[in-house]
C-alpha cells in the first residue's frame, strides 16, 4: 500500500490555501487546541480518499464554511515498488508504471444549491494550477476502485474512516467480527462473497423451481377444475336437450289431450247446471207463497201490539189526573201527623231547653270558625309543599304579588332578595332566616337608572317593604361573620353586606357575652345581640325561605305537620256535628208546645182532607191493578210482533237472495256455455297441427302414463329452466378442447421441471465442494494474520496468540466461526480481546497490534493509518510503550494530540504539525505550523 508524502487545501474549512503539507514521514503528530482543525485536517485525507468523514460530517460541511463556490484537495503520493520487482507499483493498474510520485486531486465545486466532488489522478508532481481545464474527471466510485487497485481496499477504508476515539476500540470487536475484518483485508472475503452469492442463485433457483412445482399443482388443479367443466357441459347439453324436447313435443300433446279431457267435463257439468236452474225456480214460487202468509200474520201482531198501548197511556193518563187531586189532600194530612208527633215530645222544661240550644249553638259557631281558619292554613300549607316538591316558586302575598305583577308590565326587570340567597352551613339557617326575615319581601332593580319608575309605582301600590336599585357584589369571606355563610347568585345591597359582616356568630350566649358590649353577635338558635339589647329572632322552620336548605327544611317541616293539622281538623269535625245534633233536637222539643194549638185550630181542614181523599184513593189503586196487568201482556204481544217481524225479513231476504242467485247463475252458465263452445273450436284446430303419429288416443295414454299431466310437465320444464338459468353452467363448447391441450401442456412442464432440478442439485454440489477446497485458502489467511500480529507483538514485548479457528464446509459453521486472540502482558497471565483485565494502555497497544497486522503484508509496506488522539487516558508510561511500538512498525502514521498531552507524546514523531484557532476578527485561519525532528547524522 501507498504512503503519503505532501498535501495541499484550498478554501477547505477556514484554510485559504496550505500548500505542501510535508507529511513523507513514518510518524506524524497533528497537535493543536480543542476545535483548531486537527480532525478537520484528517477530514481532508478522508475526503481526497473517498472516505466519509468523521463525526457525522460530510465534505459539503467544510466546502460550505469558506463561502467560496470551489475547494481542492491535493495530496503526492508515493509509487515506488512494493517488492523488488518495478513493475509492482501500487498504481500500475491506473497505467503509472514509471514515476514515483503519483498526484491525487479532488475538486469540490457547488452545483446549483448542492456541493459535488470530483476526483483525478496524474503521474508526478502536478500543481493545481496544471488540471483545471482537464476532462478525465473521475466519479467517486471509479475513483475508490482505482484505490483500492493500489491497495486501499474497502476493508482498509473501513479501518481509514474510524471516529475519534475509535483507534483504541479494535480489540472489543467480536471474534466474528474480527475474524471477518481479516478476511475482508486479505481478499477472501470476496471470494466467500461469490460463493454465498452462487449458493443464494442456487437457493433462488431452487425456490423458483418450488414456484414451478406450486404452478404445476395449481395447472393440475386447474385440470381438475376443467374435466369438472367438461362434465358441467356435458350436463348442460343433456338438460338443454330435453327442455327443448319437452317444450316441443310433450307439453303440447298433452296439453291437447287435457283439454279433450276437460272439454268432456265442462260439458257434463252444464248439463247438471240446467238441471239445478230449473229446481231452484220451482223452490222459489213456494217460498214466495209462504212469504204472503207471514205478512198478515205480522199485520195481526202489530195490531194487538198498538191497542196494548193505547189502553196502558189511557190508564197512566187517568193515573195521572187521580195523583193531582190526591196529593194535597196528602200534603194536609202529613202536616197532621207532623203535629200530633210534636206535641207528644213537648215537656214541661221548656225554658231550660231554650237556655241549651242557645250555649250550644255558640259553642257550635265557634268550633266552625276555628276550623275554617285551620282549614285555611292547611290549604296554604299543602299549596306551599306543592311548590318545595316541583321546584316552583312559593306563594307569596298579596302585596307582594301586586307589586310584582306592576313592575314586570311595566318593563322593570328585578329579582326577590330570598331568590339570590343561599346557606352554605345549613347550622346557621335559623340565624340567617331571622336576621333577614323582615327582609324577605325586598324587591332588587336589574337596573338602577329605572328606580324613578319603580318608585312611582310603589307608591301607587303603597308598597311597604323596600326596592333596591344600587347593589354590589358581595366577597367571599372565610371569617366568623355571618356572611361568611351566605352564597349570593346576583349582586346584593351594600348596606345588606354591611350588617351582615358586623354580626359575628358564636355557639352559644355564654360565648357571646365574653365579647364587647358594642360588638354584634348571634347563636345558632338565632339568638341576636346589638347596641340596643339581647332577643330572640327564632322563625318556625316551616316559614323558612332562603336558599335550598331552607327550601328543604321547610318542605320536611311542613310535611311532619300537615299529619297533626288534618288530625285537628277531623276531631273539630266531630265535635261540630256531635253540637248539631244536640241543637236540632232541642229545637224540635221546643217546637212541641205550639203545634197542639196548631192542631186543634186545624181538625176540620184535616177532618175534610181525609173524607176526600178515601174515594180518590180506592180509584188509583184499581188503575195501578190494570196497569200491573196490561204490562205482561204487552211484553208477549210485542216479543209475538218481533218475532214475526224477523221471519218475515228473513224470508223476504232469502227470497231476494235467491232470485238474485238464480239470475246470476243463469247469466253464468249462458257465458259458460259460450266459453265451452269457442273451447271446442280452438281444441279442433290443435288436433290438426299434431304430429300425426300423436293423433292416436292409445299413443297419447302412453304419454300420459309416463308424464301423469302437463302440469307435471310444466313443472319439470320450470325446474330445468331455473337449473339451466344459473350461473354455474359451462355453456362454452371449446372447454373440451382447452382440456385435451392443458393436459399435453402439463405432461410436457412436469418433464422440464424435473430436469431444471437435477441441474440445480448438481450445481449446489459442485459449490459445495468448490467452497471445501478454498476453506484451505481461509485458513492461510487465518495463519498469515496470526504470524503478523505475533511478529507485531514480539516487537511491543508482548506474547500474542490465536486459537484455533474451526472452519467447516458449513453455512452454520462458517457463519458462527471467530477468531479468538488473547495477549500476555509483561510476563503475566494471558487475557483476552476485552475480557476487562487490561488497562487503557493495554487495551491501545491490543488494538494496534490487531490493526496493524492488517496491514502488514509479506513485503514489508504497512501503508498508513488515521489514529485520533491516541494517547488519550494513558499515563507517561504507557505513551512511552505505544510510542515505542509504533516505532518497530514499519507503517506510517498521522495521529492527533490536544496540547494539554504529556510532551512524551511527540518522542516517536518525526514530524509535527501544529493547528491554531480561527481568530474570530479575521475571514481565514491561520497556517499549519511544520516542526521536523532533526535526524542525528551517522557517523
Amino acid at each position: 500500500m501507498f504512503h503519503i508524502k505532501s498535501l495541499e487545501l484550498v478554501h477547505w474549512d477556514y484554510w485559504q490555501r496550505i500548500k505542501n503539507i510535508p507529511l513523507d514521514a513514518k510518524i506524524i503528530t497533528i497537535a493543536g487546541q480543542n476545535g483548531s482543525g486537527k480532525t478537520t485536517l484528517l477530514d481532508a485525507l478522508r475526503t481526497l480518499f473517498g472516505l466519509d468523514c468523521s463525526n457525522g460530517r460530510s465534505y459539503k460541511h467544510y466546502a460550505r464554511h469558506s463561502g467560496e463556490q470551489t475547494a481542492w484537495l491535493r495530496a503526492v503520493v508515493d509509487n515506488r515498488p512494493l517488492g523488488k520487482q518495478l513493475s509492482n507499483r501500487p498504481f500500475r493498474s491506473s497505467g503509472f508504471f514509471s514515476e514515483d510520485d503519483v498526484t491525487l486531486f479532488c475538486q469540490i465545486e457547488k452545483n446549483g444549491g448542492d456541493w459535488k466532488r470530483s476526483y483525478l489522478m496524474r503521474p508526478g508532481v502536478v500543481e493545481i494550477e496544471e488540471v483545471q481545464d482537464a476532462s478525465d474527471w473521475l466519479g467517486p466510485d471509479t475513483y475508490r476502485k482505482r484505490l483500492a487497485n493500489a491497495g486501499l481496499s474497502p476493508a482498509m477504508a473501513k479501518v481509514l474512516a474510524l471516529e475519534q476515539g475509535e483507534t483504541d476500540k479494535l480489540c472489543e470487536y467480536a471474534p466474528r467480527q474480527l475474524l471477518d475484518l481479516v478476511f475482508q483485508v486479505f481478499g477472501d472475503k470476496e471470494v466467500l462473497d461469490d460463493y454465498d452469492h452462487a449458493k443464494h442463485h442456487q437457493r433462488e433457483t431452487e425456490v423458483e423451481l418450488q414456484r414451478f412445482e406450486t404452478e404445476l399443482e395449481a395447472s393440475k388443479t386447474n385440470l381438475e377444475g376443467l374435466r369438472l367443466r367438461v362434465a358441467n357441459y356435458h350436463s348442460w347439453e343433456h338438460l338443454n336437450k330435453e327442455k327443448q324436447n319437452l317444450q316441443a313435443e310433450i307439453l303440447p300433446i298433452l296439453q291437447y289431450h287435457e283439454a279433450r279431457e276437460k272439454a268432456a267435463d265442462i260439458s257434463q257439468k252444464l248439463r247438471n247446471e240446467r238441471k239445478n236452474l230449473v229446481t231452484q225456480e220451482e223452490q222459489l214460487s213456494t217460498t214466495r207463497a209462504t212469504l204472503s202468509k207471514l205478512a198478515d200474520a205480522l199485520s195481526n201482531a202489530n195490531n194487538h201490539e198498538a191497542a196494548l198501548e193505547k189502553e196502558e197511556s189511557s190508564l197512566l193518563k187517568q193515573l195521572s189526573e187521580c195523583n193531582s187531586k190526591l196529593k194535597p189532600l196528602e200534603n194536609l194530612l202529613g202536616q197532621k201527623e207532623r203535629l200530633q208527633k210534636l206535641a207528644a215530645d213537648a215537656g214541661s222544661d221548656i225554658a231550660d231547653a231554650a237556655a241549651q240550644l242557645e250555649t250550644k249553638e255558640a259553642e257550635n259557631l265557634v268550633l266552625r270558625q276555628k276550623r275554617a281558619t285551620l282549614a285555611e292554613r292547611i290549604s296554604g300549607d299543602k299549596a306551599t309543599i306543592s311548590a318545595l316538591e316541583s321546584k316552583a316558586a312559593l306563594p307569596e302575598p298579596d302585596d307582594v304579588r301586586s307589586m310584582r305583577r306592576a313592575l314586570r308590565d311595566a318593563g322593570l326587570d328585578h329579582v326577590m332578595l330570598s331568590d339570590i340567597v343561599e346557606v352554605s352551613d345549613t347550622r346557621w339557617q335559623g340565624a340567617v332566616e331571622g336576621v333577614l326575615r323582615s327582609y324577605t319581601s325586598v324587591i332588587l332593580l336589574e337596573d338602577a337608572s329605572k328606580a324613578g319608575a319603580a318608585y312611582r309605582l310603589a307608591e301607587q301600590q303603597r308598597y311597604k317593604h323596600f326596592i333596591v336599585p344600587e347593589r354590589s357584589i358581595a366577597p367571599v369571606t372565610k371569617d366568623q361573620s355571618l356572611l361568611s355563610v351566605l352564597r349570593f347568585s346576583a349582586p346584593v345591597p351594600a348596606w345588606l353586606i354591611e350588617q351582615l359582616a358586623r354580626i359575628t356568630r358564636v355557639d352559644s350566649v355564654d360565648i357571646g357575652m365574653h365579647l364587647s358590649n358594642k360588638e354584634e353577635w348571634i347563636t345558632p338558635e338565632a339568638y341576636h345581640h346589638e347596641r340596643r339589647g339581647g332577643r330572640s329572632l327564632s322563625v318556625e322552620v316551616s316559614r323558612y325561605r332562603f336558599g335550598q336548605a331552607g327550601r328543604t327544611q321547610r318542605l320536611e317541616a311542613l310535611q311532619k305537620n300537615m299529619q297533626k293539622l288534618e288530625s285537628e281538623e277531623d276531631q273539630l269535625t266531630l265535635s261540630i256535628s256531635k253540637l248539631a245534633t244536640e241543637c236540632s233536637t232541642l229545637k224540635s222539643r221546643l217546637a212541641g208546645v205550639d203545634a197542639a194549638k196548631e192542631l186543634s185550630a186545624r181538625q176540620a181542614e184535616f177532618d175534610e182532607a181525609a173524607h176526600n181523599a178515601t174515594p180518590l184513593k180506592t180509584s188509583r189503586t184499581s188503575i195501578g191493578t190494570r196497569l200491573a196487568e196490561i204490562g205482561p201482556e204487552k211484553k208477549k204481544a210485542t216479543e209475538a210482533r218481533t218475532r214475526a217481524d224477523t221471519v218475515w225479513n228473513n224470508t223476504k231476504a232469502s227470497l231476494s237472495d235467491s232470485e238474485a242467485q238464480l239470475r246470476h247463475a243463469g247469466k253464468r252458465h249462458t257465458l259458460d256455455r259460450s266459453t265451452h263452445a269457442q273451447a271446442l273450436v280452438e281444441t279442433h284446430k290443435t288436433w290438426h297441427h299434431l304430429p300425426f303419429n300423436w293423433r292416436s288416443p292409445a299413443r297419447r295414454a302412453a304419454l300420459v302414463t309416463e308424464h301423469q299431466n302437463a302440469h307435471q310437465v310444466d313443472l319439470r320444464l320450470n325446474n330445468l329452466i331455473a337449473d339451466l338459468a344459473r350461473d354455474d353452467w359451462e355453456t362454452d363448447s371449446t372447454v373440451v378442447d382447452q382440456h385435451v391441450r392443458l393436459r399435453h401442456q402439463l405432461q410436457e412442464r412436469e418433464s422440464e421441471t424435473d430436469e431444471r432440478r437435477y441441474q440445480n442439485n448438481r450445481a449446489i454440489e459442485a459449490t459445495t465442494n468448490a467452497r471445501g477446497v478454498y476453506i484451505e485458502r481461509l485458513r492461510y489467511t487465518i495463519k498469515t494474520y496470526g504470524r503478523n500480529i505475533k511478529e507485531l507483538g514480539e516487537l511491543a514485548g508482548i506474547e500474542v496468540h490465536t486459537d484455533a479457528v474451526r472452519l467447516e464446509n458449513d453455512d452454520i459453521q462458517l457463519a458462527q466461526a471467530g477468531l479468538h486472540v488473547r495477549f500476555k502482558f509483561d510476563g503475566k497471565g494471558i487475557i483476552g480481546m476485552n475480557d476487562g483485565e487490561a488497562s487503557g494502555g493495554q487495551q491501545v497497544m491490543k488494538s494496534l497490534i490487531l490493526l496493524i497486522g492488517l496491514l502488514k503484508s509479506d513485503d514489508g509496506a504497512g501503508g498508513f493509518v488515521f489514529i485520533d488522539e491516541p494517547f488519550a487516558h494513558l499515563d507517561i508510561r504507557n505513551i512511552q510503550l505505544v510510542g515505542e511500538f509504533l516505532k518497530n512498525t514499519d507503517a506510517q502514521y498521522l495521529m492527533t494530540t490536544p496540547l494539554t498531552h504529556n510532551t512524551d507524546v511527540y518522542d516517536p514523531s518525526e514530524l509535527t504539525l501544529i493547528t491554531k484557532k480561527k481568530d474570530k476578527n479575521t475571514a481565514w485561519a491561520q497556517p499549519i505550523t511544520v516542526l521536523q525532528r532533526r535526524m542525528a547524522k551517522v557517523a
